[in-house]
């Protein structure tokens, strides 16, 4: 009865925190174009996130990977990662020269709550599901968020699109959108207060005073041998995948000249073939294995910057979000079930902590590598290249799995 309950409550509050998080991000960097912002800004924008995540895992991760209640404390994190979203709904009334640069501050801060409500959220469904219904949880969760988010996007952008006859009326929507994305953030809190707790389970953590980031933590690493081998294949993969992210929406910002609805259309394309991927992923990996469905995922993302490299309009981009999408929520779905696989019971919250710690080094640095790569070269040749080394970090998962 209570692994029923909890899968309903799961699907819900994926639901709710979709349809949040979707009227808040989905168009923030239209937003911050919207803002007037220049590419130094639009790098920032994809890269320091990254860096008050850093700060989280280091200073916040120390004190919460102890919490005596986990689920309290994960809901408290969430809660203050939606309350951003009425700050930002302020930016507006900033001085205007201001605006771009308080916009991409105050998102990015808006990661140090949130990183943390993140990495112990990971931790407390790891708590909360057994293996095997944890997987089956997880797919059900992201496929019905997925569908739900790409009809939330859908309909944000059409309404940002045709509504909207002025510049300033666009910029009162996306104030609107905020505070919305508010209200359903605190509905979001609300249904993950109301999961049981299974106790006394063979799967929860076993947590000591070690449960925390540390010199002697890193130090013991290499006793755990899967883990640190899946850590270095991580690093090489998020580098390589996000390096891309500024330059994506520079190109269709400046070059195929994209507004809200054709965003949200690209968006709607994306949900839906993640949300059937959601399921695909979950039978492949389930009958061929993980590490071969995540070579294959992950190699699917590659296409994605060869293809914009070649895309003069931006209906063409429709062409390739299908498999883009697809391949996107194979690696979403199995990198965290790779996590979880090479987790140790014992303290499990931290090696998770170091996995997101390590994912948003990457995110500080990749960005602002890949906008240097378009700097001195252009923004096709800067997209090929970083194809390429898509695929060199695909392949790494080939390698991991024959040394594991």
């Amino acid at each position: 009865m209570k692994f029923k309950n909890n899968f309903f409550l799961n699907n819900l509050n994926g639901i709710l925190q979709v349809i949040s998080v979707n009227l808040a991000t989905s168009f923030a960097g239209l937003f911050l174009k919207r803002l007037n912002a220049n590419d130094e800004l639009v790098s920032l924008f994809n890269s320091l996130p990254a860096f008050f995540s850093i700060l989280a895992i280091f200073l916040g991760g120390i004190i919460l990977t102890n919490t005596k209640n986990k689920k309290r404390t994960t809901s408290l994190c969430f809660l203050a990662t939606r309350f951003f979203y009425l700050t930002m709904a302020l930016v507006p009334f900033l001085p205007k020269n201001t605006r771009p640069l308080a916009f991409v501050i105050l998102y990015s801060a808006m990661n140090f709550p949130n990183s943390i409500a993140i990495f112990l959220w990971q931790s407390l469904i790891a708590d909360i599901f057994p293996p095997g219904d944890r997987e089956a949880s997880l797919s059900s969760r992201n496929s019905i968020a997925t569908l739900v988010g790409t009809i939330t996007t859908l309909t944000t952008g059409f309404l940002l699109y045709s509504i909207s006859k002025t510049k300033s009326q666009l910029i009162s929507l996306y104030q609107i959108a905020f505070i919305v994305a508010f209200i359903f953030g605190v509905l979001e809190v609300i249904v993950l207060i109301m999961h049981r707790i299974p106790k006394n389970l063979k799967h929860a953590e076993v947590s000591n005073e070690n449960n925390k980031i540390s010199i002697d933590f890193i130090k013991n690493l290499p006793k755990h041998k899967n883990y640190l081998i899946f850590i270095i294949t991580i690093f090489i993969f998020h580098f390589t995948w996000q390096m891309a992210w500024p330059l994506f929406l520079t190109y269709e910002v400046d070059y195929l000249k994209t507004n809200e609805m054709w965003t949200s259309i690209i968006s709607a394309i994306n949900g839906l073939a993640m949300a059937f991927g959601y399921k695909f992923w979950g039978h492949f990996s389930k009958n061929k294995g993980n590490s071969l469905a995540i070579t294959i995922a992950s190699l699917g993302m590659a296409v994605a910057p060869f293809a914009y490299s070649i895309s003069n309009k931006i209906y063409q981009v429709t062409y390739f979000v299908p498999l883009t999408g697809l391949s996107t929520s194979g690696v979403m779905l199995l990198l965290l079930n790779s996590l979880y696989e090479v987790c140790p019971r014992e303290n499990r919250t931290s090696f998770i902590a170091f996995y997101n710690l390590i994912t948003n080094i990457t995110l500080v640095i990749s960005p602002w590598v890949g906008m240097r790569l378009y700097k001195i070269t252009d923004i096709k040749t800067a997209l090929v290249i970083i194809g390429f080394l898509r695929i060199f970090s695909g392949l790494m998962f080939v390698i991991r799995h024959k040394i594991s």
